[in-house]
């Protein structure tokens, strides 16, 4: 409508001059006629009695005077523009898969919407923009690729890099008059550049970026699975515990479905209440497959109602089912409630082969879980052989003494070099009370000891007066203890507090001194008034390994006062040999750089290898086998990388998608180092459905940090005029008439014809 009235689009007038091409002469004639005319005007209007009415209608023919008079001054709008077909703009159009979500109007997807707003025959840009520039069309999603038409173009990439993108036309437009780029795109950018970078390097070319954003910036029904993370469970009887981080936007009233597939089948479904309104849940569902080994599994979050982005609902997980133990040593030096309740939880454990040895008199032990009747008959590991056999060493109530100095240090040894875990229980002969200070394994612990604290009488913290439940001191977890995997009872940091609030208390602490330089309090003994605060659980790394102090021996008491279901005891306990377990590897391990890839993508797979002593082991063979989901195995050799002792690395590229083995042997000659498998999943990333409406924010950033402007879609057809008003190198400006505005004629119309109304309403002729 604008450019119907005023000839020209607003763009040009913004970017335009007016001015008047009449000479001196032709303007002093103009004046001096406009002058006459008014003059006589005011003569003529000398009868009309009323002031006001006099006024009115000298006022009301002195403009129709200056509208008739203005085209002898020739005004005309001077106005940049681009020669045809010398200039150049790129047409860059996002084709990812969230480019094929159907939220637009009428249930079109987002790049049918990019296509309208291109070509369509009534109110497309790209015709305009051709009639003008040489266009040149790319889509893009992880790369970006020249094209020849974009009707053509499918939302089906994995990945959206506008950086990548951007990158890609600023290269090939290098030396080339590039006037503007657009680019038409949800803003849902997941590439390893930010695009905001890019964006400034075109912005200090000279080179604008004009944005069209597609998409919905919000949907009125969402739920989707954010990440999924599957461990052999804890609980006993469950084979996986599958942690999940949900989000909801809508307003959920009633419990929400969880379902689990194998191929087609469902094999497990529980309901769980969210929040809703775009808060995140967090919760974990306990699962015991068929059937034993590796499979695959898609854990599934029903629809909700209306809800136009699914692809997110859904996640593939791996659950590998295979034997995969642990080895953990229980020293204790006496029998007392707490080793067997330890105990108990540790040998239910799926995870860990827990091995025990009590001291029963003078160079007498009873032993439990070994391999051999060999194993451990004199006690404690007496050599690196022994002792690396395990990957958690767990102290009880023992005394220090009890331990030759060599054996003190060959524990410190198992921690620092073989990456062991080492935990030391309360008792009363433990930590200052068992002699420790000034020791090897004091060095291990991840708290000072202080002599002056030893307790020759143990501090009651029972009273008689209330019920066993609610004597002793509660184990408080600290905002680092509450996040740690170690006290998580709840994937919900609140439910997890409380949890641990409603725990029975504890009756027995060992007074440590602080904790050391690097070591982390995760629980404490709140000041009470059985005294100041206290460190109750500490741990801190260790050379290669891990360590963790538990100064009381009476978590018994969460077992043995809590229902029999209650099962929060033996979760703490398998979390916290998990924890410590952890650091210690294998004489041979692998690690893959993903471990979900994506068809054709490189993954690197690494091998680390140790000696018996478990120092990096060089100059060793590693090959192996992958076998493909079609069962076919293929030979893959790794090489030593020279800058890392004891790495190995080769690089895969998985073609299918499904489940993939892999195992290797590390050998020296004939000497067999040792045996590793490991499996992996691909599958195509739903990367581009997770939070999948339009990015306004990051779009309308690039377009600033480049000098350009984001536009809705409403809006696109500003885009070719913003364009050819650009003042550039190769500009030209063009002239045009002024003087026959449709709006100007039709304000001439409107004058004589407001003059004539008024004139005969006040009975003037």
């Amino acid at each position: 409508m604008f450019e119907k009235l005023f000839k020209y689009s607003a763009d040009q007038y913004a970017s335009g001059v007016i001015q008047f091409d009449a000479g001196l002469l032709r303007i002093a004639l103009v004046v001096i006629a406009a002058l006459a005319l008014i003059m006589f005007t005011i003569y003529m209007s000398r009868t009309i009695q009323q002031s006001r009415t006099r006024w009115v209608t000298v006022s009301l023919r002195t403009l129709v005077i200056l509208l008739v008079l203005l085209p002898f001054l020739r005004p005309s709008l001077v106005v940049p523009d681009v020669v045809p077909d010398e200039n150049f703009v790129a047409v860059v159009v996002d084709a990812s898969e969230s480019m094929g979500i159907s939220d637009g109007e009428g249930g079109v997807s987002r790049l049918e919407n990019a296509a309208s707003i291109l070509l369509d025959d009534e109110s497309g840009i790209v015709s305009d923009l051709e009639d003008h520039f040489q266009v040149r069309y790319y889509v893009f999603d992880e790369k970006a690729s020249r094209t020849d038409s974009i009707s053509h173009a499918q939302a089906n990439g994995s990945t959206t890099s506008l950086a990548s993108a951007l990158d890609k036309v600023r290269s090939d437009f290098s030396g080339v008059p590039l006037s503007g780029v657009v680019v038409v795109s949800d803003g849902g950018d997941n590439g390893k550049a930010l695009p905001i970078n890019v964006a400034e390097q075109m912005g200090a070319s000279d080179i604008p970026l004009h944005v069209i954003g597609v998409g919905q910036e919000s949907f009125a029904s969402e739920r989707e699975i954010l990440e999924v993370n599957v461990d052999k469970a804890i609980e006993e009887n469950t084979g996986a515990e599958i942690d999940v981080k949900v989000r909801s936007w809508n307003d959920e009233i009633r419990p929400v479905d969880f379902v689990i597939y194998q191929g087609s089948e469902e094999v497990f479904r529980e309901s769980r209440s969210l929040k809703g309104k775009g808060k995140i849940d967090q919760f974990s569902f306990f699962f015991e497959p068929a059937q034993s080994g590796i499979a695959e599994y898609v854990l599934e979050i029903v629809e909700a109602e209306g809800e136009i982005n699914v692809e997110n609902n859904r996640l593939e997980m791996l659950i590998d089912m295979e034997n995969d133990t642990t080895r953990v040593l229980y020293f204790e030096g006496a029998l007392r409630p707490d080793f067997k309740f330890i105990k108990r939880a540790l040998e239910d454990d799926q995870v860990v082969e827990f091995v025990s040895v009590s001291r029963t008199g003078t160079g007498k032990y009873f032993r439990q879980g070994v391999r051999t009747a060999d194993e451990l008959a004199g006690g404690f590991p007496l050599t690196e052989a022994e002792i690396f056999e395990y990957k958690a060493i767990m102290l009880g109530d023992i005394e220090a003494s009890n331990f030759s100095v060599e054996q003190q240090l060959l524990l410190e040894k198992f921690v620092r070099v073989r990456g062991g875990g080492f935990l030391m229980l309360g008792g009363q002969s433990a930590f200052v009370e068992g002699g420790y200070w000034g020791t090897p394994i004091a060095d291990i612990l991840p708290v000072s000891l202080d002599p002056q604290r030893r307790q020759s009488v143990p501090v009651v913290f029972s009273r008689q007066d209330i019920v066993p439940e609610a004597q002793g001191f509660k184990f408080h977890p600290t905002l680092a203890g509450i996040d740690s995997p170690i006290l998580k009872l709840s994937s919900d940091t609140r439910t997890n507090a409380l949890r641990w609030s409603s725990m029975p208390g504890l009756t027995s602490i060992n007074y440590v001194g602080a904790a050391k330089p690097g070591a982390q309090v995760l629980a404490v003994k709140q000041s009470d008034a059985f005294g100041a605060e206290e460190p109750l659980l500490v741990s801190q790394r260790y050379g290669r390994g891990r360590s963790i102090a538990l100064p009381t021996s009476s978590t018994w008491r969460w077992q043995m006062l809590s229902d029999a279901k209650d099962t929060r005891h033996e979760r703490f306990w398998r979390q916290l040999v998990r924890w410590l377990a952890a650091s210690a590897p294998d004489q041979l391990n692998i690690s893959l750089s993903d471990e979900y890839p994506e068809p054709e993508t490189e993954v690197t797979v690494t091998a680390v290898a140790y000696d018996d002593e478990f120092q990096p082991y060089s100059g060793a063979s590693i090959k192996g086998f992958l076998r493909d989901p079609f069962g076919t195995e293929t030979e893959i050799v790794f090489t030593e990388d020279l800058t890392t002792d004891g790495s190995y690395s080769t690089n895969l590229l998985p073609a299918d998608e499904g489940v993939y083995h892999l195992a290797i042997s590390a050998m020296d000659g004939s000497q067999l180092i040792g045996v590793e498998s490991s499996s992996f999943l691909v599958r195509k990333s739903r990367k581009e459905f997770k939070d999948a409406t339009m990015k306004r924010s990051l779009l309308e950033s690039i377009a600033t940090a480049s000098g350009g402007e984001y536009h809705a879609p409403s809006e696109a057809n500003r885009i070719p005029d913003r364009l050819r008003t650009r003042r550039t190198s190769t500009t030209v400006y063009e002239s045009g008439t002024l003087w026959d505005l449709p709006i100007l004629f039709l304000f001439l119309i409107g004058l004589l014809s407001f003059d004539w109304y008024y004139r005969r309403k006040n009975g003037l002729r």
